[in-house]
């Protein structure tokens, strides 16, 4: 969808889109709006097709920008930064295909990420391990999902309805909806919700950078189940 919008603009105004007064009009109408793995594929694939360099690789900066802030990572004219750290990347075209194939990976959040496309090989060795060990866990069935959330206490339910229905959110947002004291309430309730997983059982919730995510494996089954019960 937002390919065609792309490309209707190209059409129209060409290199016209460097200039600073179409930028606003471009964030808004393509890149601010791209989301899904389709989107980021189509609209990539369209990049790859424009005769002019200067614009394709403005256009491509941007879809690189759309990408990385998906992960709470900012990219700037070639730079990654997460948190208070930052270094150098370069992505070329097949590069970039097979990061948009992450976005089908549930384990993969901002840190693993970001450290997996760094030059840091001590933090590459540790995400991977990371990532081994989260693949080693067990996946859940729906037997034990629905037994998981029968065993909640309410302000839990709550709180896991929340995260569900946002897909990620803050601590301050957490405590602003639900009515919480302080940030200790909103770890308790993260904690509650790890307690009663069994240790072998895929992650349900996790931290990215500031945020508090669901995992997107399980959340539209854990939707059905606490919408039938």
């Amino acid at each position: 969808m937002y390919k065609d919008e792309l490309e209707m603009l190209v059409k129209f105004l060409g290199e016209d889109l460097l200039k600073e007064e179409n930028q606003k009009k471009l964030q808004e109408l393509v890149f601010r709006k791209i989301k899904r793995k389709e989107d980021f594929q189509s609209t990539h694939e369209l990049l790859k097709t424009l005769e002019s360099y200067e614009l394709r690789d403005f256009l491509y900066s941007k879809l690189l920008e759309s990408y990385f802030s998906i992960f709470n990572i900012i990219y700037e004219e070639g730079i990654l930064k997460y948190g208070d750290e930052s270094y150098k990347v370069t992505i070329d075209n097949q590069t970039f295909d097979s990061l948009i194939e992450l976005l089908d990976e549930s384990e993969i959040n901002g840190e693993i990420l970001f450290y997996l496309l760094s030059n840091d090989l001590k933090k590459r060795v540790e995400i991977i391990h990371q990532l081994i060990n989260g693949r080693s866990r067990k996946e859940w069935n729906e037997e034990e999902l629905k037994s998981f959330v029968k065993n909640l206490k309410p302000l839990t339910t709550s709180f896991l309805e929340l995260l569900i229905e946002k897909g990620k959110l803050k601590s301050e947002e957490i405590m602003a909806t639900l009515e919480l004291k302080n940030k200790k309430s909103v770890s308790a309730l993260v904690s509650a919700i790890i307690r009663n997983a069994p240790n072998d059982k895929e992650k349900l919730i996790f931290k990215d950078n500031e945020y508090i995510c669901i995992n997107e494996k399980y959340r539209n089954k854990i939707f059905e189940i606490m919408n039938k019960s």
